[in-house]
């Protein structure tokens, strides 16, 4: 199940900004995943901050993973949403 993005009241996608994360294996079949973020690029100025530990099975944190490489690859080549790479 793939999940919409999270919008507020106007329409807009919520998003809050990643200050550091953290990884390790877990009982040689999981992966736990620590992302600490803030509400807001203030939030993070005055050094608040939250956490969440997520446990992501093997082939999660491979999705997760290749997901992120494909995306990056995208904003470096320049390419918007859709379009694909030559």
């Amino acid at each position: 199940m793939t999940p919409e993005f999270e919008k507020n009241e106007k329409g807009n996608i919520i998003t809050k900004p990643v200050i550091g994360f953290n990884s390790a294996p877990m009982a040689g079949m999981f992966v736990l995943l620590a992302i600490r973020y803030t509400d807001s690029p203030e939030e993070a100025q005055r050094g608040e901050s939250r956490q969440i530990q997520l446990i992501l099975t093997i082939q999660q944190a491979q999705e997760i993973a290749g997901s992120l490489k494909r995306q990056t690859e995208r904003v470096l080549a320049g390419l918007p949403p859709g379009k694909s790479p030559n």
